[in-house]
This record gives C-alpha cells, structure tokens and sequence, in this order.
C-alpha cells in the first residue's frame, strides 16, 4: 500500500498503514496525549472528537483533517509556534520552541501597548488571551558561575580572574584562579588582569594557594609539572639562585652565574633531552617548560684541551678538570658520544706508560653514571698476568681494549660524581689490578 496522506493542524503528513489512532496523530505533532483532538466532518454533521484509542481509516475517500480544540498559537522571533497548554511557564515555552539549554537566553513578552517586558524562567504565561502572543530572546543578561564550589552571579559579560577572586573574598595576593574544563584547566596565575569571557552555560573556577619557592631542578628530573610560585630556585653551572617570576633572559642567566668579561653562551638541560639546547640571544626561557633541570654556562673561545674535535658539550667543571690535567683531549659523537683522553698516564707494571683513554658519556649524563673505561692500545701486566673481565671495542677506527668494571647500585650522585671522580676510580682499577 502506498503512504497514505493526513492534515494535522493545516500541516500535511503521511501514513504507511490504513488506519491510525488518536495517540499516533498527537505523537506526529508532538501534542501531549491529554490534548483534545478532533476529526473535522463536513457539514451538517458535527466535528468528532478522537480518543487516543479511536482508530481512523485513512483509506476513505478525501483526505482526513484533524485538529486541536486546546492549541494555543504565539509567534517567538516571528516565528509561528503551538503549544497544546493554556499557560506555560518562560522556560517551558522556550522548550516548545527546541530551545532545551535555556541558561543562554533571557525571554521577553509584547505586551499592547507597552514594550517588551521580561519574562523570568517560573514565571507564567496566559496563552488564552486574544490574539497571538509575541515573545523574542535575547542573548543571556546574567551569567552564572561556581567559585570553590560556590555558586556565583554577575551581569557582565567578561571578568578578569582578581575580579572573580575578589568577588568570592578571595585575597588575590594569596591565591590565583583556575578555569577548570571538561579536558583540561586554565590558570590565569601569570595573567590576572586578562579578560575571561564569561559563558551562559555556566563556568567552574577553582582557587589556589601560591607556592613561595619551586625548586626547578627537583620537577625538572622526574618530567613533573612545575605549579605557579612566587619565586623559583635554578641551578646554573653548581650554584643554586633564586628567581622572581616566571621567565628569566639569557643575559640574566649570564649575569648571574657568569664572570666578568668573559663571553658565554647559555645552555639549558633537559632530563628527556640527550643534547643540551641553546638559548638565543634575547631569548626568554620559561621556567614552567617542562623537563627543565639546570643551566650551563659555556666560554665562547675555549682554550681548555688541544684536540681539535668538539662534537658535544661538556659540564664546565668536567671541561675544568680536562683543562687542568693538561692533555689533549676530545668529545666525538659516533653513534654514542664519547671523551677520548690522549696520553693518560698509566701505573708501573703495565707493557705501557701512556694509553688514550675513553669514556663513554650517557645521553641523560650527569643524571647517569659513567660506566667502564677503554684504553688504546691495548694493556697488559709485566708480569704476565691475567686481566680479567677485558673484550675489544672499536672507537673512532681503532680497536680499545674495555674494561668490564662497574659500580654497585646507587653509588654515582648526581651533583657530586663527574668525570673527575670517574677517573680516580679508573686509577684504582689499574692499581688493585696489579696486585692480582
């Protein structure tokens, strides 16, 4: 059977079956199933009233035509709208009109010979009154808000965060504002004078206390986000300094860890970066980056070591301790990086005096130990003895001879283990060796 056709209300629909009930022609209009719905009849016969029982041939010749006893009409936005009740309340009538989230408009009503008036989400209309009602909306004139879970109102459409603060009594010398969202959160800690739009569909802010100092390095080794603070503790070079605010300039940087008439150039280390970056002249660094740890200061014209290869940067107290020992030496980058040290001395009762010694220098280094020691040529004691724990190793096109020795669990400390102290314990393997 093809769709047979049906006029509800003056709007023509269609029905895929022969008969329909009262209940399924209120549902095609959205009408509640208390409205009372009619069946016109030509005359001289009487309009019937349809139960939401009754069924309805739709087959009969003609087109069958129902209506309302009980629909009110009003126009919103000069829009034309039904309601099947006598009074609605402002936020039921925005609702007949597809409007479910109401927070965003405010209602009002054309009353004759007035303006418009407003009307309030309870407040009740008369939609029996002659004539067609006319309503409008306007964007929202009140914004609602929660402060710490406290509910809050205003009427302006944007607040900076010390407002939102000093609204609620919240000292903002004291505490900063969050915005929290569905995914994620806002601090307006280092802006609190910015403009935050208000939104009608109602906002969740949260206030925090200041942190008095951060220490940068404490955050920065374990990848942790760093909170707001007043002041932050950074470390350059091995001295600690304390900083006011969140940014800190590269010529800051030198000011503070650097010496007088020296030029440097300014590198930040990060725990998930093997390679240190530099900082720009000019350039800011934020101190809220993340994985951030320390800063290294390094000398533009070096005359520390004479070898000729630089491909990586060192701490400046390991550069002081190269420069100190007064050898050639030079960092590589061959698939790892590495400190070969040429000529360093070895004790009596080796086949050698002099060997290059290498280092290899983990990624994550200071953080990370140095492990083992590689000697080119190859050692071996005077008096013929075994030395254990010894494989070949190639560095730079020459074979090194490694030796397998290790620290126990949790003896380098970062801060305080270096190149300097790797190097005494390499001394000491050379020497108990011999008594072996």
């Amino acid at each position: 059977m093809k769709n047979l056709k049906l006029i509800i209300e003056d709007q023509q629909f269609e029905w895929s079956q022969q008969y329909i009930t009262g209940l399924e022609v209120k549902e095609k209009v959205g009408a509640p199933p208390e409205s009372d719905l009619f069946l016109a009849i030509k005359e001289p016969w009487e309009d019937e009233p349809i139960s939401n029982e009754t069924d309805v041939n739709l087959a009969r010749p003609g087109i069958e035509k129902f209506f309302f006893k009980n629909a009110y009409y009003f126009t919103l936005n000069e829009e034309k709208y039904r309601s099947f009740r006598t009074k609605v309340t402002g936020t039921e009538l925005l609702n007949i009109v597809g409007i479910v989230d109401t927070r965003c408009y405010s209602l009002y009503q054309k009353l004759k010979g007035c303006d418009f008036e407003k009307v309030s989400p309870d407040d009740t209309i008369n939609l029996s009154n002659p004539g067609i009602e006319r309503f409008i909306t306007k964007d929202a004139d009140t914004f609602v808000y929660t402060v710490d879970g406290e509910h809050e109102m205003t009427d302006k459409k944007q607040l900076s965060a010390n407002d939102i603060l000093l609204k609620a009594d919240i000292d903002p010398n004291s505490h900063y504002l969050v915005l929290r969202t569905t995914n994620d959160e806002i601090d307006y800690a280092w802006n609190p004078d910015e403009s935050i739009k208000m939104d009608c569909k109602g906002m969740e802010f949260e206030s925090r206390v200041w942190e008095k100092l951060i220490n940068i390095e404490e955050y920065g080794k374990v990848c942790r986000s760093v909170p707001p603070a007043r002041s932050y503790q950074i470390k350059i070079d091995k001295q600690y300094h304390i900083i006011h605010g969140r940014y800190i300039s590269q010529e800051k940087l030198i000011e503070l860890g650097g010496k007088p008439n020296v030029k440097y150039d300014v590198y930040k280390f990060l725990s998930k970066n093997p390679k240190p970056v530099k900082i720009a002249i000019g350039e800011k660094v934020d101190l809220l980056e993340l994985c951030l740890v320390r800063f290294v200061l390094q000398p533009k014209e070096q005359t520390e070591g004479m070898g000729v290869r630089k491909q990586f940067l060192l701490p400046a107290e390991d550069v002081e301790t190269l420069k100190k020992m007064g050898l050639e030496w030079e960092t590589i980058t061959l698939g790892a990086h590495w400190v070969i040290i040429y000529d360093y001395p070895i004790p009596e009762g080796y086949n050698i005096r002099k060997a290059d010694v290498a280092l290899m220098i983990p990624p994550t280094y200071p953080a990370t130990q140095i492990d083992m020691a590689y000697f080119y040529p190859a050692l071996s004691k005077s008096n013929n003895r075994r030395i254990g724990a010894i494989t070949n190793q190639g560095i730079d096109g020459r074979t090194f001879q490694r030796w397998s020795r290790h620290r126990q669990a949790g003896q380098w400390t970062p801060g305080v283990d270096c190149i300097a102290t790797h190097l005494c314990l390499v001394d000491n393997w050379l020497i108990n060796d011999l008594k072996k």
